[in-house]
């Protein structure tokens, strides 16, 4: 169990730094540190992460195939769950189905499971990502804009990953140098980023909030080990799986139901709940995916 205190205590630590932040006088410009981490230190992540390690096409593939299928399990039971609760799906859906694997994910997964982890936790994320930004923002406007697809800078770091590998050839020392050091930027910014943001969300109609965030953790447990089962993962990958499976409501929905919803203020407060709820079931959570990594 101390193992598993010296995982979540640095991420409390840094989340509760963007936390305060949020709450003094001094100014973070969040959005410009959010562009910077989007833009720069995610693409740079993905592309030094999975240039670094000895890491096949088909394990790649593996986790791709793992992260769309937890995520398409997350939106059949998001559904079902919407509709027995009466609750609107622009607005609900999102914060169902996409777990926060990058703000929370991430960090996990390398502190939990190391530089391999890592890697592995990024590919992940990726896909969820992409959805995200395509899907989720679709969901919550009610109309598809297929630019907002290739603009997304994170697919072409996705397009050099696949060069390397399939090519075999050999990043030069000051690209991968390069893209190392801006990637180490990204854990603490979108930690910091989410206490931040947790700072200035208000949690409104506890009640439904919390029936959500419930149903996140639940439907975010049984996705994962529903997707472990059905591909036969097993060792890293399948705790790596199950822990960003497990993560609570993303930030970036209450993002997109700002921007396109009357009511974002119940996504505000399940997305509050919902991080509450993970951080107090945490120590769990990563027990049963060391678990699952080492069975």
């Amino acid at each position: 169990m101390a193992e598993v205190f010296e995982v979540i205590l640095p991420i409390f630590l840094i989340t509760l730094i963007g936390y305060l932040f949020g709450r003094s006088k001094l100014e973070l410009h969040s959005a410009t540190l959010s562009t910077t981490v989007i833009m720069v230190a995610l693409p740079a992540l993905i592309f030094s992460s999975l240039t670094s390690i000895d890491i096949s096409i088909e394990r790649l593939g593996s986790v791709f195939l793992a992260a769309a299928l937890c995520l398409s399990l997350a939106t059949v039971m998001s559904l079902i769950v919407i509709k027995a609760l009466g609750f609107s799906v622009q607005t609900c859906l999102p914060c169902l189905m996409f777990p926060n694997s990058g703000n929370m994910g991430l960090p996990l997964a390398l502190i939990a499971f190391g530089d391999i982890g890592l890697s592995l936790g990024v590919a992940y994320f990726v896909v969820i990502s992409l959805v995200q930004h395509t899907v989720g923002m679709s969901i919550a406007s009610g109309k598809y804009d297929f630019g907002s697809l290739v603009r997304q800078p994170l697919i072409y770091a996705i397009i050099g990953v696949l060069i390397v590998i399939l090519t075999g050839v050999k990043v030069p020392k000051v690209i991968a140098t390069t893209t190392d050091l801006l990637g180490g930027l990204m854990i603490p910014a979108m930690l910091i980023l989410l206490g931040n943001s947790l700072s200035k969300l208000k949690v409104s109609d506890f009640g439904p909030a919390f029936t959500l965030a419930i149903s996140r953790l639940i439907i975010g447990v049984f996705s994962g080990l529903l997707t472990i089962w059905l591909l036969d993962l097993t060792g890293m990958i399948a705790g790596l799986v199950f822990l960003l499976a497990s993560m609570p409501s993303a930030v970036v929905s209450y993002v997109y139901a700002e921007r396109f919803r009357p009511d974002p203020e119940q996504i505000a407060g399940t997305i509050v709940v919902s991080t509450l709820l993970t951080f107090t079931f945490l120590p769990v959570l990563i027990w049963i995916a060391k678990a699952i990594a080492e069975h």
